[in-house]
């Protein structure tokens, strides 16, 4: 008999939602899954054998409170729970609900798996008093967890030296690959010469102000060259830069829907992740899936993966300068660049395979 897994995912956004439908559907193949998701998700990601539970929590400020004091709906969930008899319940996000469903659900003795992304947030997240309630929301979940799962050994140590975790508890795999998102591509588009990118929501974490004081060293060397920057962001405090190279960026200030992806990564000959600081990122298996090479900063998980990988170059001292020479080297030997994508996209189709990485953390037979 297949045993009972709920999965709790009240944050569908910022790619936690890719993230756990892929990881469910991969889960659905040994066990009986249960998705607890916010009633605001309206997609199709999860396979039609994963069964979804619904409830009211808007990111909204005002609707957040007035859901998270609707007290029978948590008694609803609560008693829906209780009925499904979940052999396990993992926490695969944050979400403030988690500070008390992870108390009361540990004292109902249920076995519980946590994964943590970002066991110490990034700087730019600890300005804000959402992070600080997410720091909160980690260190409930680390206490209450059985097993803890997070992306990679430098986190673990993390975990260790600065949360005193045991060694035992912690399960380390890799982030599973996006290729789902390739589905919507139709293989027509063709790179743009010497055209790179730089995709995501973009936060002063990411280095997007080295990027473009990098880009007076490139056009030294290669005058001729397309940066793609595609998100929706405010741009007031980069405006100078990017009309100082408006010839050179090609810029889509825009929230881009998830059929749309692809045209952008198509469209380029690599990926630029300059970031100053960053317990991991999607666009490294976003990119591998794509057959992109990658380029990034040596800072947390970012070098490891694409150390292991073999997929991109690694900048040692991040600096305008410094970040331009990889991006020179990327257009210049397009042989290598193009050997780099090849061992992207193989380890995406193998190390970063979503049945290997939930057999690692359940230990399916």
């Amino acid at each position: 008999m297949k045993k009972n897994v709920l999965v709790f995912n009240l944050t569908p956004r910022f790619w936690m939602l890719h993230y756990s439908s892929q990881f469910c559907n991969a889960l659905a193949e040994n066990y009986n899954v249960f998705v607890v998701l916010a009633d605001y998700y309206t997609w199709d990601l999860y396979n039609d054998n994963i069964n979804v539970i619904k409830v009211k929590t808007n990111p909204n400020l005002g609707s957040f409170i007035c859901d998270s004091l609707n007290i029978l709906q948590h008694i609803q969930l609560l008693k829906k729970i209780k009925r499904l008899k979940p052999d396990i319940i993992h926490f695969i996000d944050n979400h403030p609900w988690y500070i008390l469903y992870g108390k009361l659900l540990k004292k109902f003795w249920y076995t519980i798996y946590v994964t943590q992304h970002d066991p110490i947030l990034h700087s730019w997240d600890c300005k804000w008093i959402q992070w600080k309630i997410a720091v909160l929301t980690n260190r409930v979940l680390r206490e209450v967890s059985d097993k803890l799962i997070v992306h990679g050994e430098n986190l673990r140590n993390d975990l260790i030296k600065e949360y005193k975790v045991k060694s035992e508890k912690i399960i380390v795999v890799p982030h599973g690959n996006y290729n789902l998102f390739t589905r919507w591509s139709d293989g027509k588009i063709k790179p743009i010469e010497n055209a790179f990118l730089f995709f995501g929501r973009i936060v002063e974490y990411k280095g997007i102000d080295i990027l473009l004081q990098s880009l007076e060293f490139v056009r030294k060397e290669i005058p001729a060259f397309k940066l793609i920057i595609a998100w929706s962001w405010d741009t007031n405090s980069y405006k100078s830069l990017l009309d100082k190279y408006s010839q050179n960026v090609m810029l889509y200030n825009q929230n881009i829907p998830d059929e749309e992806i692809y045209r952008y990564f198509e469209m380029a000959e690599f990926v630029v992740l300059p970031y100053k600081d960053a317990t991991g990122s999607g666009v490294i298996p976003l990119a591998f899936a794509f057959s992109k090479a990658v380029i990034v900063s040596n800072v947390w998980e970012l070098w490891s993966v694409t150390k292991e990988a073999n997929g991109g170059y690694i900048i040692e001292d991040l600096t305008p300068k410094n970040l331009a020479i990889e991006i020179i080297k990327c257009i210049k030997d397009k042989k290598n660049t193009i050997q780099l994508w090849r061992n992207g996209r193989e380890y995406t189709e193998t190390k970063l395979w979503w049945n290997t990485i939930v057999n690692d953390i359940y230990f399916v037979e």
